[in-house]
C-alpha cells in the first residue's frame, strides 16, 4: 500500500522569502525610501510585488496540493494575499514616515489579481497542452 502526500511546504518556499523580503522593505521608515520623480512610482511599485506574490501562490498551491481546481486555487489564492496586503498596510502605520493607504491596498490587490490572472492563464494553456 502506498500513502500518497497531499500536501508539501516546499513549494512554499518562494512565497515565504518574498513576503519575507517585502515586509522588510514595507518597515523602512520613511526617510530611508528615496523618492522618485516619476508619477505615481509607488503605486506601480505595490502593483508589481504583489503582483509577483500573486503568481507565487498560486504557483505554490498548484504545486503542493493535488486534488485542488482552478477556482478553488484562485478563491484561496485571494484571500491569502487580499489578508496579507491588509496587515502590510496596517504595518506600515507604525513605522515612521510611512502610512497605513488606501490607494496602496487597491494597488495591491489590483497587483495580486493580475498575478493570479496570469499563473490561472498560464495553468489552464498548459493544461490543455498535455491533454
Amino acid at each position: 500500500m502506498t500513502i500518497r502526500r497531499a500536501y508539501s511546504v516546499k513549494p512554499w518556499m518562494p512565497v515565504f522569502i518574498w513576503v519575507a523580503a517585502m515586509f522588510l522593505v514595507s518597515s523602512l521608515p520613511g526617510k530611508n525610501v528615496p523618492e522618485a520623480e516619476v508619477p505615481y512610482i509607488d503605486k506601480i511599485a505595490h502593483f508589481t510585488e504583489f503582483a509577483i506574490l500573486g503568481l507565487l501562490v498560486m504557483r505554490a498551491i498548484f504545486k503542493s496540493s493535488t486534488n485542488i481546481n482552478l477556482a478553488k486555487s484562485i478563491i484561496l489564492s485571494i484571500i491569502i494575499i487580499s489578508l496579507y496586503a491588509v496587515f502590510d498596510e496596517w504595518h506600515q502605520g507604525f513605522i515612521p514616515g510611512r502610512m497605513c493607504d488606501m490607494f496602496d491596498f487597491l494597488a495591491d490587490a489590483a497587483g495580486s489579481a493580475a498575478g493570479v490572472i496570469i499563473y490561472s492563464i498560464w495553468r489552464k494553456n498548459a493544461d490543455s497542452k498535455t491533454v
